[in-house]
């Protein structure tokens, strides 16, 4: 009871004076809202950061071909004649790699086509992927409906394909697209099967977008198109000799990943004297990824104590500015029997009651403003569960920090010099 009379009365004095009241509490909204909204913003890029890493597989490693800067040298140098770009994996080099380091269980190879997709004779935006039957099980991304390629696909080099949940409503969206028939390049695939939705792996690309991809036998890609891809127009073109644009390695249980990347590195750095292969361990960037976070969470905690610092400093001083005015009030109830530590705690319970109301507001005023920048990023807004009261449990211990000087002050008053304040 009587600490619901101290809060009370503590609400009653801080009433007499809103407006005060109100610019006083604003250093402590404004910085538990920044803080809020930040750490809101930080949690939906931790999440999709390592969302995209995890469906990596984080038992995985991911071998990709880069084109050499003397290609690169070469296109700006030659942009106006025809020419040929060889580079990247080819399907010896898994093949080497298969047998010469046991601790490799599956190899998925993956080949991006430079070829277009009809379906009803409408042309789509839809990547062409080939790969293999064991994509599924390394990838840990399996059909939703119909089935996926399989080895006799494979072995018989067959016209068939599986799309991703992007491609599948883009080319049909009115019907399933499975048993249909669609157009990639000059040839036409009957669609076996549709994946389900599993979302960005990986920074960017063609490959991190696997629900905007079609499907067909790795043996099909070279069968069907060959082994050269032309692109170009006006009478210019390059053609690239590329065979593995991307290589996933399934690493057995309890294998180290670092000894296997740097085993698979060695030997890719053999057979490819111009560098045109980047070894990725998922592990290691999840893992680099939580370092990054430590780091940027200690940065945010700076930044959140500097704000209430400031607007620990305006209570503060307003409390002090109280303590000045209502130098008679504290002096009539030191006369009337009231005790040091009465006085001591009514201005800390008004110092803490401010607080606690600025950093409610705050976490309200922070939460909004995360939902707003969501809906104009379009993203799906995510918090921290602890964000909310621990923003408010700090407001109040910053009261009672920055409440207790100007509470102190105002018990050591004489109460008979207070009563002669004018």
């Amino acid at each position: 009871m009587a600490q619901l009379k101290l809060v009370a009365e503590a609400w009653q004095n801080l009433m007499l004076h809103k407006t005060r009241s109100f610019l006083a509490a604003l250093g402590i909204i404004f910085g538990v809202a920044s803080v809020i909204c930040m750490l809101s913003i930080s949690e939906v890029a931790r999440r999709d950061v390592i969302g995209r890493i995890e469906r990596m597989g984080l038992h995985n490693l991911i071998l990709d071909s880069v084109k050499p800067e003397d290609i690169r040298k070469q296109e700006r140098q030659r942009s106006e004649d025809s020419w040929v770009a060889r580079f990247g994996m080819t399907r010896l080099d898994l093949d080497i790699l298969k047998e010469t380091v046991p601790e490799i269980e599956s190899i998925v190879p993956m080949r991006v086509m430079l070829s277009d997709v009809y379906a009803n004779l409408q042309l789509s935006d839809i990547n062409v992927v080939a790969t293999t039957p064991e994509y599924t099980e390394v990838m840990e991304h399996h059909v939703a409906s119909g089935r996926f390629l399989a080895a006799a696909d494979e072995a018989n080099a067959s016209a068939v394909c599986v799309l991703g949940a992007d491609a599948a409503r883009k080319l049909f969206p009115l019907s399933s697209a499975v048993d249909e028939v669609v157009k990639i390049g000059g040839a036409h695939f009957k669609v076996v099967g549709v994946m389900p939705r599993k979302g960005q792996t990986g920074s960017g690309g063609i490959l991190s977008n696997p629900d905007n991809a079609a499907y067909i036998p790795f043996a099909t890609s070279f069968a069907r198109f060959g082994k050269l891809q032309t692109r170009g127009g006006q009478g210019v073109s390059e053609a690239t000799e590329l065979e593995v644009n991307r290589a996933v390695l399934r690493v057995r249980d309890g294998k180290p990943l670092k000894l296997v990347a740097q085993a698979a590195q060695n030997l890719m750095r053999q057979r490819h004297r111009q560098d045109d292969v980047a070894v990725t361990i998922p592990f290691s960037l999840l893992k680099e990824h939580k370092q990054a976070e430590q780091i940027f969470r200690w940065v945010m905690g700076s930044l959140a104590a500097i704000s209430l610092l400031v607007g620990g400093i305006g209570i503060m001083n307003i409390m002090l500015a109280n303590m000045a005015e209502r130098r008679q009030e504290i002096g009539l109830r030191r006369a009337l029997g009231a005790t040091r530590r009465d006085i001591v705690r009514l201005f800390v319970g008004e110092s803490a009651l401010l607080c606690c109301l600025g950093g409610a507001i705050g976490v309200g005023t922070g939460a909004a403003l995360a939902v707003a920048v969501g809906s104009l990023a379009d993203w799906t807004v995510a918090f921290q569960p602890l964000s909310f009261p621990l923003g408010i449990i700090v407001s109040v211990l910053t009261g009672l920090i920055f409440g207790t000087v100007p509470a102190i002050n105002a018990a050591r008053l004489d109460p008979v010099l207070a009563l002669r304040a004018e």
